[in-house]
């Protein structure tokens, strides 16, 4: 392999980029597939091309044992502090490599089989109909806080069987495990945030299998309790840790589906007409909003073993980031990538990631952001954005709004 030296580093992770990031994806379209990205006090190797992201999303000489690194933006001397944290981020699914990541994959499928996911369907729709019944036609409404946030939350919560007191709790809980994994230049106080919540939700997740195994239910709790595959069980610590996994991944990204989409869908009021005129184009508008403001905006890999990318030499032990967003919007894959088509074919984004690692829980996504998103626009016709501008929430991973104040 020729070694190819390191270009200056590119800025993507500021401020000023998080609220409108997609200028930048386009200009480094234009520059070539693989940069150096500059993330505060150090660099990385970032991949914004669709065919490479999901080639290297793929490859085998790449791992999701990324736990550990993220320590690394923090100070050297305060690491072993959080090396709680690393251990329980490293028992959920998304951070496992094969064999452990297919033993367990096999056994939490059988929770989020098509099957068992669009038997939820009802009872999605009944918690939308709940959640929507007190919003009235022209009241001033924050979207965010009124409905896209809670709304996976409870879902997910009743899925698990968690008291509906808790619901609150669980998302501050979430929320700063979101700011520490999605902010590549990580904090010592997002860190401890991080390591306290992950805590609390371990040791109630622990209390509530115990109570599961004494009384089950038809919840996910207990029927993870009860998987088996030929042989082959959860142990305590992966039970708690795939709970814990579940209930922030079903929060995180589909609240931010449901607000990406509703804040989308407001700026183009013909498409959102032609959709609530004919609601069976649900499915694909998901699926192009999904593309088009996608709630997962990059994810790692670490490298087993030294490796040529896009001509770059790169070293063994180095991270290296897909740009989910940015490849979603690669020219050489959509047309018109930086347009919005509700009605888009073959639209194979890269919201959920690809390869064995592709999202566990993205048909219930999809389930709860088509159920969620079509209520919404055929009920209140008249829904429009106001006041100043809404902010996006700074997880640049992870990317939603801060909030989203409509009349309804």
């Amino acid at each position: 392999m020729s070694k190819v030296s390191a270009p200056g580093k590119k800025v993507v992770f500021s401020d000023e980029i998080l609220q409108d990031p997609y200028p930048t994806y386009a200009r480094l379209h234009g520059e070539g597939p693989l940069h150096y990205v500059d993330v505060g006090k150090w660099a990385v190797w970032s991949i914004f091309n669709h065919a490479e992201c999901s080639s290297i999303a793929k490859d085998p000489r790449l791992s999701a044992k990324r736990a550990q690194q993220m320590l690394l933006p923090l100070p050297f001397s305060r690491q072993a502090e959080f090396a709680e944290l690393a251990r329980m981020l490293g028992l959920w699914l998304i951070f496992m490599d094969p064999p452990e990541h297919t033993r367990l994959r096999k056994l939490l499928n059988k929770g989020f089989s098509p099957a068992v996911i669009e038997g939820l369907r009802p009872q999605v729709e009944a918690i939308v109909d709940r959640m929507l019944a007190p919003l009235h036609r022209g009241s001033e409404v924050e979207l965010m806080s009124e409905f896209a946030n809670p709304m996976p939350v409870r879902i997910i919560s009743e899925m698990l069987g968690v008291p509906q007191e808790l619901h609150d709790t669980f998302v501050n809980w979430s929320r700063a495990i979101a700011v520490f994994r999605g902010n590549p230049n990580r904090t010592v106080e997002q860190a401890s945030a991080a390591q306290d919540a992950l805590i609390e939700l371990t040791d109630f997740f622990r209390k509530t299998v115990a109570e599961r195994r004494r009384n089950k239910g038809n919840d996910l709790i207990s029927l993870l309790i009860d998987i088996e595959e030929e042989g082959e069980v959860l142990t305590e610590e992966e039970l708690y840790a795939q709970c814990i996994a579940l209930l922030f991944a079903g929060h995180e990204t589909t609240r931010n589906l449901i607000g990406n989409g509703m804040y989308t869908l407001l700026r183009h009021p013909q498409e959102t007409a032609e959709l609530r005129e004919n609601p069976e184009g649900i499915r694909a508008a998901v699926e192009e909003i999904l593309r088009y403001e996608s709630p997962v905006q990059f994810t790692a890999r670490v490298l087993k073993e030294e490796i040529e990318v896009c001509g770059q030499r790169i070293p063994k032990g180095w991270s290296i980031l897909c740009m989910l967003g940015a490849a979603n919007r690669d020219p050489q894959q959509f047309k018109e990538p930086n347009q919005l088509n509700l009605k888009r074919l073959n639209n194979q984004h890269l919201a959920f990631s690809a390869g064995p690692h592709f999202c566990i829980g993205s048909q219930l996504a999809r389930l709860e952001g088509q159920v969620a998103i079509l209520n919404l626009v055929q009920r209140f016709p008249g829904m429009k954005l106001t006041g100043p501008r809404p902010q996006w929430a700074s997880t640049f991973g992870f990317r939603g709004l801060k909030s989203l104040p409509v009349i309804m």
